[in-house]
């Protein structure tokens, strides 16, 4: 085991409130590295133990892969390298209150091999001293057997890990797309050009990769390759980039199959039992899972996303599984890791945007109040649209995410013609090779089709999230009660379906039609409707109240 596996494993010895990379709250993790080591790579930081009271991270034990940095109250701070200490021991003494009653006092005290003595127990106030002694003793015997004592990243995305990594993960990926019908379709490509993608995988490797998913005769076993990624990493990282890669292989099954029969399947069900997966970690990733699909097909708004990924990492922490290890290699929708830090903010939804920006007519705003205001953005259902930032911002990236896919499949397909064409001036000797180069050259314009379909659709939603869902049929009549606005107003009808929909009315049930977006628009079209509301300035706060208002007295006077 490696001093920073034994580390992760073995911190609550010393109480409550502490902390493994990578899901150490910022709070915690930014007081520690301020107050007591201001020299320590973030990244570096494998536990912490917070003994402040107010919980601020200040004070406490922070642990890296070659010391320990210890502060409380009224101390100075001290920093332990493992490779100086000779030894730790606890004993207890007894002392004689004022009252004349015996109190056990316990104490720490640490041997360096200069000879030196430090009593630690005036530096460890509210840590548990004895497991403070076990976990450091325990630290120094995973020396002894010949751990290094070394400052290794533990938070490094897939993507920022050597190419051969790289390549090896991709290549796992692949043994399962070969592993049921003995070949890989287009959708399964597709997606594995979006994991290079979002990785970034280098030029070179992604011909050695190319070539190794064009030659099945070349698969190279799946333990073998297990073991060399394993071989490359920290413990710990392996740890985290085996999930992942489960993660990574279930999504591309359940592209083709319903992902819960996952255990039907016999790659799935082998590898899961030799990355020693757990069911709870398994049923905890189809849930990411199907919550990055649903953000996009259910459209959710900022709040909802907000509210699902607070779940998952509540329900990831049950487990002890760290969200890192399901966003390791970014989101399976095309999300890279670093696009999930920035736009998903962390994980804890932190940042999301602002949208004064968004509007003009700050006079507007002084005039009626900030509350009246804000009411009046909430009735005229403006309010909901700026609630769409975060699937936004998600859009935009999966949207750069399938063009580098569409730019790396381009670049197969010319490779590919570039060998059909030698092979074909070399007569008929070669006819199954040519077979075969004909069949992947196939398989790759299907994938550049696949995803050239769902770079449009993509585009589309992303404009969705600047347009009403529900259309208000009173304000647009009001906005365009003018002929030279008719045609507007009959495409953006045309761009809706009327549905019937039951609402309560004095707790009475009555039927009523609603104005839904279509879900079939084309990308001309979602631009074009975009434009329309522009023109007709749909979304603008005073106009889009005054017009609602209005359009509702005409409304209910015509009903009379």
């Amino acid at each position: 085991m490696s001093i920073h596996k034994y580390i992760k494993e073995n911190i609550a010895l010393l109480g409550s409130n502490t902390y493994t990379a990578p899901d150490i709250p910022d709070k915690r993790l930014n007081g520690a590295l301020t107050s007591y080591a201001p020299d320590v790579n973030l990244e570096h930081v494998i536990a912490i133990k917070d003994s402040s009271i107010l919980l601020s991270g200040k004070e406490g034990c922070l642990f890296v892969g070659d010391a320990v940095y210890i502060k409380t109250a009224f101390e100075k701070p001290i920093q332990l390298e493992y490779e100086a200490i000779e030894g730790i021991e606890y004993y207890t003494i007894e002392k004689e209150t004022k009252f004349g009653k015996i109190k056990t006092i316990g104490k720490v005290q640490v041997m360096l091999k200069n000879e030196e003595t430090m009593d630690l127990t005036p530096h460890l106030v509210n840590v548990n001293l004895e497991g403070f002694v076990q976990l450091i003793q325990g630290i120094l015997k995973e020396g002894e057997e010949g751990k290094e004592f070394v400052n290794t990243s533990q938070v490094t995305p897939l993507s920022e890990m050597s190419e051969d990594i790289k390549v090896d993960y991709i290549k796992l990926v692949a043994n399962f797309t070969y592993s049921d019908d003995q070949q890989i379709d287009a959708r399964e490509y597709a997606e594995i050009v979006s994991l290079i993608s979002r990785i970034d995988l280098s030029s070179p490797k992604r011909i050695e990769v190319r070539s190794y998913i064009s030659n099945t005769e070349s698969l190279e076993s799946t333990e073998e390759l297990l073991n060399r990624i394993q071989d490359s990493v920290e413990e710990g990282s392996f740890d985290i980039l085996s999930k992942s890669l489960f993660k990574d292989i279930l999504y591309i099954f359940g592209k083709n199959n319903p992902i819960d029969t996952w255990a039907d399947n016999k790659f799935l069900q082998d590898i899961s039992q030799t990355l020693g997966m757990e069911e709870e970690e398994i049923e905890l990733i189809i849930t990411a899972i199907k919550n990055d699909e649903a953000i996009l097909k259910e459209r959710k708004n900022d709040s909802e996303i907000k509210k699902s990924m607070k779940d998952i990492a509540a329900k990831a922490a049950a487990v002890g599984l760290p969200m890192a290890a399901i966003y390791f290699s970014g989101s399976v929708v095309g999300l890279s890791a670093a696009g999930i830090t920035s736009g998903l903010a962390a994980m804890g939804m932190g940042g999301i945007l602002g949208f004064s920006s968004m509007f003009t007519g700050i006079g507007t705003i002084v005039l009626l109040g900030v509350g009246t205001y804000q009411g009046l953005k909430k009735i005229t259902g403006i309010s909901q649209l700026e609630n769409n930032k975060q699937r936004e911002f998600m859009l935009q990236a999966i949207i750069r995410n399938t063009q580098k896919s569409l730019t790396y499949l381009i670049e197969d397909i010319n490779e590919i013609t570039r060998q059909l064409s030698l092979e074909i001036k070399k007569g008929n000797e070669n006819s199954t090779k040519i077979e075969k180069l004909s069949n992947m050259l196939n398989m790759l314009s299907q994938g550049a089709h696949i995803n050239s379909e769902k770079q449009q659709q993509s585009q589309v939603e992303q404009i969705l999230t600047t347009l009403p869902l529900t259309l208000d049929v009173n304000r647009l009549n009001e906005l365009t009660n003018k002929p030279t606005l008719e045609k507007i107003r009959q495409f953006i009808l045309s761009c809706y379906v009327a549905l019937p929909v039951v609402v309560m009315d004095n707790e009475r049930s009555a039927e009523k039609e609603e104005f839904q977006i279509r879900e079939d628009l084309t990308l001309e079209e979602a631009e074009g409707l975009q434009e329309c509301f522009e023109k007709i300035e749909y979304n603008k706060v005073a106009q889009a109240a005054f017009a609602t208002v209005t359009g509702k007295a005409k409304n209910m006077f015509k009903n009379r």
